[in-house]
């Protein structure tokens, strides 16, 4: 089944003319269970977290999944005092998609790419789906994120 997410994530890549490489496979909800599927090291997937201040703000954190994110510095570097994970509903609503398959191209969120991530040349994420996979360069990835984005470190 293809869902809303892959749709239009897949739509957005083909009308800007992206090369890119869509594989199947037994569904993961984990990097960890990721990188064993696709067969690629953890610093190869991408880590996507939907993350809302208490300022009721989202924010998503792209980070590599060889990598945790310090939700302390993200807090900080949002002027708030905390960050936690967004629930279903909300994940739902804004990626479109389930917990554990939040993919880049959320609209409507400030975005952090964690700097990390601008050493790899291609990158691995599910496309809003846990028995799917797209691969593209970073450089197109970066490209294509909606709204506004900053390029910091915030991971350990």
């Amino acid at each position: 089944m293809t869902t809303i997410a892959e749709k239009e994530i897949l739509s957005m890549l083909e009308s800007n003319n992206v090369k890119y490489k869509l594989y199947e496979h037994e569904p993961v909800y984990t990097c960890e269970q990721a990188s064993k599927v696709r067969g690629i090291p953890l610093s190869q997937g991408i880590k996507c977290l939907l993350l809302k201040s208490n300022k009721k703000r989202f924010i998503l954190a792209l980070t590599r999944g060889d990598k945790k994110v310090d939700f302390k510095k993200l807090a900080m570097l949002e002027r708030t005092k905390k960050v936690k994970l967004a629930n279903e509903d909300e994940v739902k609503k804004i990626a479109k998609c389930s917990i554990g398959c939040v993919h880049p191209f959320c609209k409507n969120v400030k975005i952090y790419v964690d700097e990390i991530l601008l050493k790899n040349d291609k990158i691995e994420f599910n496309p809003g789906c846990h028995n799917k996979t797209v691969r593209i360069k970073v450089k197109d990835l970066i490209s294509l994120l909606k709204g506004p984005v900053k390029i910091e470190k915030f991971s350990f």
